[in-house]
């Protein structure tokens, strides 16, 4: 109760005060009215000179109506009607038979005015209001006018408009005849001079309207920089939607203003009649529904809710009746819209009273400026009722426009102190964030990598055992796992940016080579999408200064942005030179992103789609990580998308200046003596001839020749043998041209990366026939797999060290060297193990031909006795044997069993007699007792086995066919794999690798089911 009689108290001496101010402002600046004109409120304005009767009026005004006339003389012959009474200033009203509407017609305006010329003989007039149009004249001259008034409505115009009239008074003239002709037709509650009209000296009366006027627009101004501040707030701040209410009030008080007194808007802007009226209205409705917007939250509920929608319904229907009616009618209606404007005028002090005595001390602010407000549209319905003239006093408002912008002030000031107390936490926590996810991704590393591994294991040791499903759902567990993996990397880069730990190290980078390489790094995530990637960058596109494990950070993060949010089409990166820089594009045709997301892609934490459903997870660091590197470079990151048209991700990098460049041996910690290299021609003799000493070869690979000049000297001792390859093209032609121990190959090469030769190579080879060690300068998880997932063996970071390289190649080539040699023993191990069956079949035709033919057993003894001794020949471990040895044993064992088996096998020999080659042990005899076998003597008819050997101009082409039952299409594609329950399935396999480690390619078979098959295989002369 006390603080609603101290609020109480506050509000009426505040009242007192502005009353105080109104009625001292009355006093000082109200129209006095001139002695002699008391009932004709003329104005006049010379307070100083115009005293003493040196202007006096003959009379009063005088009426005349429905007749115009200009002079005296007309007078007596323009009258018809009687003269009626008519105060001036006030509305007239004509008899109703003489109209429809006793404010419709028309009438002339008569005063004398006397004057002293020795005062002055410039005069002026200065009309306010005079409705609906008027017409000025002195001594019969016409000085003004505002529209066109008429003695009928089809003639007149209607306008009102202020406008100051002058006239000088001619010689010896001391008589001022004032005629003012008035017509009306629109305003059906007024007609006739409804104002007072100022008249003075022209210099006396021009500096009283000029003040008058700068108070206007004082006042203007003073309420427009509270509406354009609320307006500021309100897209700086919270976007409080009050203060945009706040603002469009303050804009309907200005035009209020404006439209009231000396109309000063009708003057600047000359709208025609109907919109001067509409306008008023417009401004008048519009004020009362912004000021019930800005209370409506400290209204009481039922206010707030359905009063506030039924008063927002009456506003926008009245402003719509404004704009539609003709003024006429929306003369008729001007007590509705003032009622409408004045019920949240009147609604407004005692909601602000109740709001600031239960809830808010604070908005004291908002009752002051409610009540000043409320004072103000009083006091203008007090002066018009009594017709006081009185220059325009705007305080009142502009008091409650600053009551109103110290509550919007204080509340702003007492938001941002909240701001920045919040900010200071928000900073505490988001610093105690990245403390725990990059605490967690640490700890998370490690059995993270140790769950991948066991998976990797399991995968690789039950994969004959698991089911097709189970397989696919251990690779969907890779995949996850290695997401995860590249989010808390992530996570520990995002944290090192902050902290400024990471530098870097730039040097000149092939963009073009650099992007291949990540291509196929990525390229196992296009599996089950139809997207492809597109190089588009030329191979001599120049270098760029880049530290190369960063742009290789990049691109990645790039790519697998796209690819994460594609479905199909292609991912393709462009590059472009724009003076000293390089412009790189990575363009994709995915689902696009909308303006707003577009706006904060490159914040931390967001992402294109947000919430569970996101298109493959993630932190959302990606691309500020990403635009941070670039930073880092000094170029810039920018991005460009539509919704469902894909996007465009566009960074800046500094071009090298190559004529600088120098190439030092930088991969190498150590510094050598380069050895003289052999030419090319005498590589490639060397490495086709056979090896007169057991060294190891190696194949090394990189479009750098300083790096291969590296590598020669860390292999310059006499264990090995070094040769070289600038490009993987180059690479793949010598591997077809001799035997290496291992290939040594960089992963960044133009054209063909390391990643895309190690899988050509593992198309001819395994990864125990030909180890491949990859050189990478990128040591992220992703590359490391990227390596492993095309069949690498292992990998070397640079910078190398000589020691670490030469144990993993030492390493590496002891273990293709055993599994060489394993193949070799194998093979004569195979033929070394005669199977007992056959044998004792032998035995068994030797002892049925010794009772009927003796030289056919001893033949068959001889062939006999020569196949076990060159089954078990030494040489079969050997690594070629002559292919007359290989075609002594196929010979003794047709022998054999064309004996056993008489017409049942037929044998065909097509051999060129005068090839001279060697080939590997047993390659042939395999293939034929397979056709023997499992082809012909399957069938009870027996059948035909075909060995045709025949040499061309480079190879000797080898062809074993049968005419027997062939095989199935299903069995044909696993006739080579290992099959450790069939000594022949695995002779044929351990023939066809060895021919593949040799020659580059194995066996061909062809075959149909009851046609026969046929195998054949070359081998390079």
């Amino acid at each position: 109760m006390m603080i609603r009689r101290k609020i109480l108290l506050v509000s009426l001496l505040f009242l007192s005060v502005l009353t105080g101010f109104r009625f001292i402002w009355l006093h000082f600046f109200t129209t006095p009215s001139h002695p002699t004109a008391v009932q004709g409120k003329l104005d006049l304005r010379d307070w100083k000179q115009l005293t003493n009767h040196t202007v006096r009026l003959d009379g009063e005004w005088e009426f005349y109506p429905n007749t115009f006339f200009m002079q005296n003389s007309e007078i007596s012959t323009a009258l018809e009607d009687p003269i009626d009474y008519i105060p001036v200033p006030d509305s007239w009203k004509f008899p109703k038979k003489q109209s429809t509407n006793p404010y419709y017609g028309f009438g002339s305006y008569r005063l004398r005015i006397l004057v002293d010329p020795n005062q002055g003989k410039s005069y002026a007039f200065h009309i306010t209001s005079i409705t609906a149009s008027s017409k000025m004249y002195v001594n019969g001259q016409l000085i003004g006018q505002t529209g066109q008034p008429a003695k009928h409505k089809e003639a007149y115009e209607p306008l009102d408009t202020p406008y100051t009239a002058y006239y000088t008074l001619e010689e010896n003239a001391d008589v001022l005849n004032v005629v003012i002709q008035v017509a009306n037709f629109d305003n059906v509650r007024k007609g006739g001079m409804v104002r007072s009209i100022k008249f003075g000296l022209e210099s006396v009366l021009n500096r009283e309207m000029n003040f008058a006027n700068d108070m206007v627009r004082l006042a203007c101004v003073a309420y427009m920089i509270h509406a354009l501040y609320g307006i500021v707030l309100f897209f700086i701040g919270n976007r409080d939607k009050r203060l945009l209410y706040f603002s469009g009030m303050i804009t309907c008080i200005v035009l209020g203003t404006l439209l009231d007194g000396e109309r000063l808007l009708l003057v600047w802007l000359p709208f025609n009649y109907q919109w001067s009226i509409k306008i008023l209205f417009i401004s008048m409705i519009s004020g009362g529904y912004f000021l019930i917007q800005t209370l409506r939250y400290h209204l009481p509920y039922w206010l707030k809710t359905t009063g506030s929608l039924l008063y927002v319904i009456i506003c926008f229907a009245s402003i719509l009746s404004v704009l539609l009616l003709p003024a006429s009618y929306i003369s008729m209606l001007q007590p509705f819209y003032i009622l409408i404007m004045f019920i949240p005028c009147l609604l407004a002090p005692v909601v602000m009273f109740s709001s600031t005595t239960e809830s808010s001390r604070e908005n004291i602010f908002l009752l002051l400026a409610a009540i000043a407000a409320i004072s103000s549209l009083i006091w203008l319905f007090i002066l018009y009722a009594l017709r006081i003239e009185m220059m325009s006093y705007p305080f009142d408002l502009i008091i409650a426009t600053i009551c109103f912008a110290a509550f919007w002030f204080k509340r702003y000031f007492q938001v941002l102190d909240d701001s920045q107390k919040l900010t200071r936490k928000l900073q505490r926590a988001d610093k105690h964030k990245d403390d725990f996810l990059t605490t967690v991704a640490h700890e998370l590393r490690n059995p993270l990598h140790g769950i991948l591994n066991i998976l990797q294991s399991v995968s690789e040791r039950e994969k004959e055992t698991l089911g097709h499903k189970s397989t696919k759902d251990l690779e969907l567990l890779m995949m996850v796992g290695q997401r995860m993996s590249f989010m808390l990397n992530d996570l520990l880069d995002l944290g090192r940016l902050k902290e400024n730990r990471i530098k870097l190290q730039p040097t000149p980078v092939s963009i073009h080579s650099l992007t291949a390489t990540v291509i196929n790094m990525l390229q196992f995530m296009t599996e089950g999408k139809p997207i492809r990637f597109s190089n588009r960058i030329p191979n001599n596109f120049p270098y760029v200064m880049a530290d190369e494990n960063r742009l290789i950070q990049i691109l990645v993060n790039l790519l697998h942005n796209s690819i994460k949010y594609s479905y199909a089409g292609e991912v393709s990166i462009h590059a472009s030179v724009e003076k000293e820089w390089a412009k790189v594009s990575v363009v994709d045709s995915g689902i696009g992103m909308e303006p707003e997301v577009l706006e904060r892609i490159f914040e931390p934490y967001e992402q294109a789609v947000q919430g569970i459903s996101a298109l493959g997870g993630g932190f959302g660091l990606g691309l500020n990580i990403c635009k941070q590197l670039v930073e880092l470079h000094g170029g810039t990151m920018t991005a460009r998308s539509k919704s469902n048209e894909g996007s465009v991700f566009t960074f800046t990098l500094k071009l090298a200046d190559t004529s600088k460049l120098t190439f030092e041996p930088v991969t190498s910690p150590y510094s050598y003596v380069f050895p003289t290299s052999p030419s090319e021609a005498d590589l490639e003799t060397s490495a086709m001839r056979e090896r007169a000493n057991d060294r190891i070869r190696l194949l090394a690979v990189d479009d750098d020749s300083v790096n291969l000049k590296v590598l020669e000297s860390i292999f310059a001792s006499e264990s090995y043998e070094v040769i070289t390859a600038t490009s993987g093209q180059e690479a793949l032609l010598k591997l077809g041209g001799c035997d290496f121990d291992l290939v040594i190959s960089d992963v960044m090469m133009p054209n063909m990366s390391g990643y895309e030769l190690t899988s050509r190579i593992r198309e001819r080879y395994s990864l125990s026939e030909l180890p491949v060690l990859l050189l990478t300068a990128y040591n992220r998880d992703e590359d490391i797999e990227a390596g492993f997932r095309v069949g690498a063996n292992d990998y070397v970071t640079k910078p190398m060290k000589a020691t670490e390289l030469k144990s993993r190649v030492l390493s590496l080539t002891k273990l293709k060297r055993s599994v060489n040699e394993r193949l070799r023993i194998e093979a004569a191990w195979l033929q070394a193990q005669i199977k007992p069956h056959f044998i004792l079949n032998t035995f068994t035709a030797i002892a049925e031909l010794s009772r009927v033919d003796m030289e056919r057993m001893d033949a068959l003894v001889e062939e006999l006795d020569n196949f076990i001794r060159l089954s078990i020949d030494f040489q079969n471990s050997d690594q070629a044997a002559s292919l007359e040895h290989e075609l002594s044993l196929v010979q003794s064992y047709l022998y054999i069993q064309k004996e056993r088996f008489g017409d049942r096998l037929q044998v065909i020999w097509e051999v060129d007699n005068s090839i001279q080659i060697e080939i590997p042990p047993l390659t042939i005899q395999p293939l034929v007792e397979n056709a023997v076998i499992h082809g012909v003597l399957d069938r009870l008819a027996g059948g035909e086995v075909r060995i045709c050997i025949k040499q061309s101009e480079h190879e000797v082409e080898v062809r074993i066919s049968d005419n027997g039952k062939g095989m199935e299409d299903e069995r044909l594609q696993h006739i080579l794999e290992r099959q450790v329950d069939n000594r022949t399935g695995i002779g044929l396999h351990n023939t066809d690798r060895r021919l593949k480690q040799l020659y580059g390619s194995g066996f061909k078979i062809d075959s149909k089911p009851g046609e026969g098959t046929t195998v054949s295989f070359s081998i390079k002369k």
